[in-house]
């Protein structure tokens, strides 16, 4: 939640915007594959997300597929986390996918002339701020589109993920920012924020007037026909959201979380794939879709920029954008995850395809497994082979190295329950003062230093402990455990050492006490000496 935790970052994304495989310009590939006329390679394609669903224990997914402006191929796989089986109308949340979604309303705000990019966040927050006061004058709407303003990683684990659904949540964990120290200056690292995210959409909803679900509703999923999304509590109890899926210790197990209002902006935005299908279109047409404009064609264009460059490919203006591995195409795409769901969108625009899937299961330490039926089908489009990730014996083995650990811990904690055998008693008592401190000092030292570094490892990859209880169950629950037995083992042995000492005392005065006993006893026993008389 994991060095080897925080692979599980622990890597975080914190929190959402995940690794892919890493993407190369390899030349282009084969004649492009027309899926409309191609049965056999909609059967392919079907065969192939079926395998990688079995793969990764993934109960059900729906995918598309976009030629030529319209779509060509979509259908559902398995079961929801209700055992209904899925279609394309079956409603998925979209993780990070929400992120390009927030991008489109703030370029609107940008067209309308009441947002500048390159203007400070505080013109339109006042509020704003980090815990250093000259960073956060100086970041600026675009710094938070492209993850550069300085906000760290850390932040979205401590902002994000809040459940929260009260009135005015989303302002309230912007808020919360205050208190987090920048990492670097703004435009300085590109790190991805979530948090960021969550500070434009509290934007949007300042200089529209409205809150952000219905902003979204108004200007981008009513005009698009985007009938099924879900941006607010009230949308996610209508379409009757089912439960997603984690792993726990290699078995998936439904996880049926709450909304999280204060998340919409950088995470949970969802729908069918239908509705992120029509988003995907207009992405594609410059922004317009069946007639109805949501941006302009520059405005779309500009967000689909790399614009810097960013852990994996280059970052846009929500979009990450780059090459597709094999093919050398041009690919602007977005990953998206949350616990329990998982989503993908690929664009490429020069054949002007496109492919989206979503999945009701993710697995943080085999994020890649899951991103490969998206990035597959597009290879699989242009005719290469689609290859797959091997799973990383890190989510295998992790789990229960931490549960290991913790069962150590329980049995040191445990042992000193052997000292009510005769012959540990008499072990007990036989050790010196010196011994005996000496022990414990070393026990509680390293327990106490376990502990600790047990609780900082998840922060090494931007994550917490809370993340990786929420991402990874399983390997959450062990650290939790550790920490806590470490901590108890410390407070155990500084307990019984204290013990031990007072005894060793209470000995050493008893048996000067019965030296001295002794001693006055065999005084007390020896005879007097008399005088014997001879007689004369």
């Amino acid at each position: 939640m994991p060095g080897c935790l925080v692979r599980a970052a622990l890597a975080a994304a914190a929190v959402a915007g995940l690794t892919t495989p890493a993407t190369a310009a390899d030349g282009p590939g084969p004649a492009l594959r027309t899926v409309a006329t191609d049965e056999a390679l909609r059967s392919r394609l079907d065969a192939f997300v079926r395998g990688r669903l079995e793969a990764t224990g993934t109960p059900g997914a729906a995918l598309a597929v976009v030629e030529g402006g319209r779509v060509v191929h979509q259908r559902g796989f398995g079961e929801d986390g209700r055992g209904r089986a899925v279609t394309p109308d079956t409603p998925f949340l979209w993780g990070s996918v929400s992120k390009p979604v927030t991008g489109l309303a703030v370029m609107q705000q940008v067209e309308a002339g009441r947002v500048d990019l390159d203007a400070p966040v505080r013109r339109y927050l006042p509020w704003f701020r980090l815990a250093d006061q000259d960073v956060s004058d100086r970041i600026t709407v675009r710094h938070l589109l492209t993850n550069t303003s300085g906000i760290p990683a850390s932040a979205s684990g401590e902002i994000g993920d809040r459940y929260d659904n009260a009135p005015g949540a989303l302002a309230h964990a912007a808020r919360d920012l205050a208190k987090i120290a920048p990492a670097a200056g703004p435009g300085e690292v590109y790190a991805y924020s979530s948090a960021g995210y969550a500070v434009l959409g509290v934007l949007v909803e300042e200089v529209s007037g409205r809150p952000f679900g219905a902003y979204l509703h108004e200007k981008v999923f009513d005009p698009l026909g985007m009938d099924h999304a879900v941006a607010t509590v009230r949308d996610f109890e209508r379409e009757r959201v089912a439960p997603g899926h984690r792993s726990v210790f290699g078995a998936t197990v439904p996880f049926d979380a709450p909304y999280d209002t204060s998340g919409v902006p950088y995470g949970h935005v969802g729908g069918t794939v239908r509705d992120l299908t029509r988003f995907t279109l207009a992405q594609l047409d410059g922004g317009r879709l069946d007639g109805r404009r949501v941006l302009s064609a520059k405005g779309t264009a500009e967000t689909q920029r790399g614009h810097v460059e960013s852990d994996v490919d280059r970052f846009g203006l929500g979009w990450s954008v780059g090459t597709l591995q094999g093919t050398g195409e041009r690919m602007v795409w977005k990953a998206g995850s949350l616990p329990g769901h998982d989503a993908m969108v690929i664009m490429l625009p020069d054949s002007d395809r496109a492919v989206i899937a979503l999945q009701n299961a993710f697995h943080l330490l085999r994020a890649d497994e899951f991103h490969d039926a998206a990035f597959g089908v597009a290879r699989m489009l242009s005719g290469v082979e689609p290859g797959t990730t091997s799973t990383d014996p890190t989510a295998t083995v992790l789990p229960w190295a931490m549960a290991a650990l913790a069962a150590l811990l329980l049995l040191c904690v445990a042992a000193p329950a052997l000292r009510r055998l005769p012959g540990r008693r008499a072990a007990a008592r036989a050790r010196s003062r010196r011994r005996i401190v000496a022990t414990t000092t070393s026990t509680v030292a390293a327990a106490l230093t376990l502990a600790a570094l047990l609780w900082w490892l998840p922060s090494t990859l931007g994550g917490t402990v809370e993340m990786a209880l929420l991402w990874l169950p399983d390997l959450g629950r062990g650290l939790v455990a550790a920490i806590g037995l470490a901590l108890l083992l410390a407070v155990e042995r500084t307990a019984l050492a204290a013990l031990d000492l007072r005894r060793r005392r209470s000995g050493d005065s008893g048996d000067s006490g019965d030296r001295a006993g002794r001693a006055r006893t065999v005084v007390r026993a020896r005879p007097a000496r008399t005088t014997e008389r001879r007689p004369i």
